[in-house]
């Protein structure tokens, strides 16, 4: 194991060391000839000559030449790297080389019973939320509604043994949904003309094939891209999204989401379009359509949330509220199509959905046709769904009082979507709604 030990610390140091967020708390302030440098070492003392004001000059470690990470002397490397292999054969136990390979057991070992009754109510809540949705995405994205159950339920169990955030739900998101609609039907134009992903016709079914083909291809090559940028200690690029990034991706991702789910509530069809204003005025042009049915059960279905999450807010003792509003809708729901068959009441439901667990999709990576279609595809999809991931995880550590490991964050995602590309499922992320 020494040779691959030397790699992963060659590696940790080369990239990790010389851009990790928490450089700033090794560095100390020197200031020399009216220069102030900073300089990769323990704060430990400030030097200050000359008088009046001091000029500044920002040097980054990789600029520094004394930098000692920067030292490549092949000698010097094999030492350190030998020490610190003796180190960790002499005083790591068992539970401490397994939590280098699996991350989540750095979690496991500190984790208290109290939590036990909080989480399981939190997952209770997230898992009845992510059934609609998750089906509700795929469409959003022209794929079966199976393809949404699959990745709510392979990605985050894969995604919880390497991930850093504690709260993330890794599954699917409407953002990415929407992108992927529109990016994979310009490979797949006759894809525009399939009204239903779940029952396409005879005609339609090669062709919903190969686009539900090119969705997995892309989700393979976003495992790839998260990966590369988690094993190269890439992370520290997200250190440059500020709040203001954050938030207003957060504010745009809001709205989209909304306007995405309008014409569920109203049982109405609208084109797609790229502009809010087009995407508004198509729902006033079509409101005459409206299904007065499909209105009112998704509107008290939002009364009913609303109602939850402001009584468990305000009401010292309906907090719980908050986190059982999600399934009593759902219970709802399932009880009112069941029971008063409203499927033939102009309520359209989802229809059947196929049983069983996720089939291998491994044959589907090849062949790759439009390879260049598909790389672009997947670096702006790794992208929005890197922004997105990242806002929720860091509002969330920030609020809970732990730290995020950017690089680890990333290869949890990648493999996440590389379990994904396997198992039937497209692309996913971090949810807004479902972490919250």
């Amino acid at each position: 194991p020494y040779p691959l030990f030397s790699l992963v610390e060659y590696i940790n140091l080369s990239f990790y060391k010389m851009a990790s967020s928490h450089e700033r708390d090794d560095l100390h302030i020197g200031i020399k000839n009216n220069v102030s440098y900073v300089e990769p070492a323990t704060r430990t003392y400030q030097e200050q000559s000359g008088e009046g004001n001091n000029k500044e000059l920002l040097l980054f470690p990789w600029q520094n030449q004394s930098n000692p990470y920067l030292d490549f002397n092949p000698k010097r490397w094999s030492s350190r790297l030998k020490e610190s292999w003796n180190y960790k054969k002499q005083n790591y136990t068992w539970v401490d080389w397994l939590q280098m390979v699996l991350p989540c057991v750095a979690w496991i070992r500190t984790y208290k019973l109290s939590y036990f009754p909080v989480d399981l109510m939190a997952g209770i809540a997230v898992g009845f939320m992510v059934v609609p949705q998750g089906m509700s995405y795929a469409n959003l994205a022209g794929l079966p509604s199976v393809f949404g159950l699959y990745g709510a339920f392979l990605p985050v169990l894969a995604y919880s043994l390497i991930g850093s955030s504690r709260q993330l739900a890794v599954g699917p998101v409407a953002v990415t949904s929407l992108l992927l609609d529109t990016q994979l039907k310009k490979m797949v134009p006759a894809a525009a003309s399939i009204s239903s992903p779940n029952t396409p016709t005879p005609e339609q079914a090669p062709i919903q094939a190969l686009y539900n083909q090119k969705a997995i291809q892309v989700c393979l090559i976003v495992s790839c891209l998260y990966t590369a940028i988690g094993i190269f200690r890439l992370g520290f690029i997200t250190n440059f999204l500020s709040r203001s990034v954050i938030g207003g991706f957060t504010s745009g991702a809001a709205v989209t989401i909304g306007l995405s789910q309008v014409k569920y509530i109203l049982g109405v069809s609208v084109p797609r379009v790229d502009s809010i204003q087009s995407n508004m005025r198509n729902y006033v042009n079509i409101m005459y359509n409206m299904k007065w049915q499909e209105y009112l059960m998704g509107y008290f279905g939002c009364v009913l949330l609303v109602t939850c999450r402001s009584l468990g807010r305000n009401v010292k003792y309906c907090s719980i509220l908050r986190s059982l509003g999600p399934m009593l809708v759902c219970v709802m729901g399932l009880v009112a199509v069941y029971t008063g068959d409203l499927q033939l009441k102009c309520i359209k439901i989802v229809a059947s959905i196929p049983k069983g667990l996720p089939k291998p999709t491994v044959s589907w990576w090849t062949p790759m046709d439009n390879l260049g279609e598909i790389f672009a595809t997947a670096i702006i999809v790794m992208l929005v769904d890197l922004l997105e991931s990242t806002s929720i995880a860091r509002t969330l550590a920030n609020r809970n009082g732990y730290e995020l490991n950017a690089n680890q964050e990333i290869t949890g995602l990648g493999l996440s979507n590389f379990v994904g590309a396997i198992f039937n499922c497209y692309t996913t992320t971090g949810s807004f709604s479902r972490s919250a």
